[in-house]
């Protein structure tokens, strides 16, 4: 056996039986020195066989069982590490079988728990494909009659529960990350421009003014798709914590061979407690308790599609002096 304590755990599991053997040896032998008066020498000598004999099968049992104990203190997340490769005896036998019935059970509650999955996937995705056909026309009716205040404020929750309905799609999306994944050389003030523009209308209602500051020349190695996904939602953020008036400044640097996207807001900034949670999934803070748009979803995309693409994700905040997200290319 290759591990010392699962020979010690052989070992302290066959004591019992030395132990029995010796004790009824020392009680055999102790009645037949009182009843027949035998010798010291045919005492030891029997004892010596006896033990002899022991051993040998207590060694004989280690070399076709001992490989089990080993298998015990085994800590591997793949069950088809504890199997035993050419089994010595019975009990290494049925051991194996063992572990290949808890194999088959294991791959079958896999396998139910994708289809799963996959079934809620397609509910999600067929009921927010629905949900969106109604409000694409109730936002056409309201753009219809965007001169009237009561029709402005229906379309501003529309908005909402079109982002709220993108966020579902994008969560469920991560577990496709993978298989939709291109890294190209990508335009930084590019995309920066084109994630601002698709938020124009969110600007101006929220009376927002955004600051684009970053060089024609500052090219990163990202997935374009993945990477607007994750500028829209920092954003979305930085408008929706700022107060009317205030600017929203988006800006990147060279530094090395490190590139620094920042996203900065003048708003109501982040609680101290609230800083290292702020990227958990449905965590929304304080912030978060005061404003009904939070879903605690965002930031949690965020994160995760950050690391897919190999980023990093830092933030720096003050209580009514704004937050500075920034991405480390």
């Amino acid at each position: 056996m290759k591990n010392k304590d699962s020979l010690k755990l052989f070992f302290s599991d066959n004591i019992l039986l030395y132990l029995i053997v010796f004790l009824t040896q020392l009680f055999f032998f102790g009645i037949l020195f009182f009843i027949k008066g035998i010798w010291f020498d045919e005492i030891f000598y029997f004892g010596f066989l006896v033990f002899f004999m022991l051993s040998l099968f207590i060694l004989t049992r280690l070399y076709k069982t001992g490989r089990i104990y080993e298998k015990f203190l085994l800590k591997s997340p793949l069950l088809n590490d504890y199997l035993i490769e050419e089994p010595r005896s019975e009990l290494e036998k049925n051991y194996n079988l063992m572990i290949e019935e808890i194999i088959k059970i294991n791959s079958d509650r896999e396998i139910a728990q994708k289809q799963d999955k996959r079934m809620q996937k397609v509910m999600i995705y067929r009921f927010v494909h629905q949900m969106k056909t109604p409000l694409s026309v109730l936002k056409l009716i309201c753009e219809n009659h965007s001169d009237e205040d009561d029709y402005k404020k229906i379309g501003r929750n529309i908005n909402t529960l079109e982002y709220n309905l993108n966020q579902i799609l994008d969560i469920y999306r991560l577990d496709e990350f993978k298989n939709d994944f291109v890294s190209e050389k990508v335009a930084l003030k590019s995309i920066c421009k084109e994630c601002i523009n698709s938020l124009k209308d969110y600007f101006i209602t929220s009376q927002i003014y955004p600051r684009l500051d970053i060089n024609d020349d500052i090219y990163v190695y990202s997935d374009s798709k993945w990477l607007k996904l994750v500028i829209h939602q920092l954003l979305t953020n930085a408008v929706k914590y700022s107060n009317i008036g205030q600017t929203v400044n988006v800006c990147a640097g060279k530094i090395e061979d490190k590139v620094y996207l920042s996203i900065i807001d003048h708003g109501i900034g982040i609680e101290p407690a609230d800083l290292k949670n702020i990227f958990e999934l449905f965590y929304i803070g304080k912030n978060g308790r005061n404003n009904a748009d939070s879903s605690g979803i965002g930031l949690y995309i965020v994160k995760k599609v950050s690391e897919y693409l190999g980023h990093k994700i830092e933030v720096n905040s003050n209580i009514n002096d704004g937050t500075t997200m920034t991405i480390i290319f």
